[in-house]
């Protein structure tokens, strides 16, 4: 498995879990808080989450934040590869 397949993976079982979002509306298209409906505490939620899944920070750019589920599952693998390119 990828570690793109697994970021998509990890992040669909937290917003299905977590963030309580069906699971058949989450593609690499869907609006954080368009589609899914997420607010700004959820979002922080999924964060958080995420952050300690897959034991690493997000460090998103505050003015450019991730919109979409493809976009965080991108924030996510690069943060995963820098990771593992420091250790």
């Amino acid at each position: 498995m990828t570690t793109e397949q697994q970021a998509r993976q990890a992040l669909t079982a937290i917003l299905v879990e977590e963030c309580k979002v069906d699971a058949s509306s989450i593609t690499d298209a869907s609006r954080l808080q368009d589609d899914l409906g997420l607010d700004s505490m959820t979002l922080l939620s999924l964060a958080l989450e995420v952050e300690n899944f897959m034991g690493c920070a997000l460090e998103e750019d505050p003015e450019n934040p991730p919109l979409t589920v493809g976009s965080l599952v991108d924030l996510v693998v690069i943060r995963l590869e820098e990771q593992r390119n420091v250790a």
